[in-house]
């Protein structure tokens, strides 16, 4: 009987290898430092660039407060370096260069500044020395553009013109300072260009002392009279100066800029 039950008997447990169950796969390390979940930024400065100072504390506290599972990465660290020292570098140029040229500025200035007081200094010795000059020609004949004639107290005067390449019969005709005509005489052109003609010699009797106006002409071959430019002349009376400028007085009261005189005779 106990023979019967030991060969009926089926163990509780199988003894024979049995293939390994499959079950749930283990998780694996991670390879590699973990993608941040965001990019890195750089706190801004409100006030305006980031200085030396600044910079090293900020990386100072970026390296102490890392992810110790997360690193930065060194290039990252050298490029940042690298960018910080080209903007230190420019902002160092840019300071010099900007002192450069402030001090250049400065230096035009100074040279501006000695051209405007050596210009000013040429303009008061040019004045300085026309007021001189101008001082010499009083007493003597002043020649200017003009059309006025001045007769002294004994009738004698002087007009001058400039007949061009013109000779032959010219006529004058004086006018008082009324505009009324007080006589027409002719003269003979015996010679062409600039020429002088005395009053005193040309009017019987002579005119009478005082400022008049002339115009001269000359006959063409066909006998038709054609005026020609003329001047004015007259003893120079006087001086006076306008805005630093010496004014020459005609006559008595012909002011002329000594600049516009075209010829002084004695």
């Amino acid at each position: 009987m106990l023979t019967a039950l030991r060969n009926t008997y089926a163990p509780a447990f199988n003894t024979t290898s049995m293939p390994a169950t499959t079950g749930a796969k283990g998780a694996e390390p991670p390879v590699g430092p973990a993608e941040p979940s965001t990019p890195r930024s750089l706190p801004t400065n409100a006030k305006g660039a980031m200085d030396r100072d600044q910079f090293l504390k900020m990386l100072t506290a970026q390296l102490k407060n890392q992810d110790p599972l997360n690193p930065m990465d060194g290039k990252d660290m050298a490029a940042q370096l690298a960018q910080f020292s080209t903007v230190e570098q420019l902002i160092q140029m840019n300071k010099t260069l900007s002192g450069q040229q402030s001090k250049d500025s400065e230096i035009i200035d100074a040279i501006n500044k000695l051209g405007e007081s050596q210009s000013a200094r040429s303009d008061d010795l040019a004045q300085l020395i026309e007021g001189q000059m101008a001082m010499a020609t009083v007493g003597k004949t002043g020649v200017t553009p003009g059309n006025t004639a001045f007769v002294d107290r004994d009738g004698s005067g002087t007009i001058v013109v400039d007949t061009g390449a013109r000779t032959g019969t010219g006529r004058v005709t004086v006018t008082d300072a009324n505009g009324n005509t007080v006589g027409t005489v002719q003269v003979d052109v015996a010679k062409a260009g600039q020429q002088s003609f005395a009053l005193g010699d040309l009017f019987s009797p002579k005119l009478p002392a005082g400022k008049y106006s002339f115009k001269f002409e000359v006959a063409t071959d066909g006998g038709q009279f054609q005026a020609v430019k003329t001047y004015t002349a007259g003893r120079i009376t006087g001086m006076k100066y306008e805005n630093g400028n010496p004014i020459l007085i005609i006559g008595d009261s012909l002011a002329v800029p000594m600049s516009q005189l075209t010829q002084i005779r004695a």
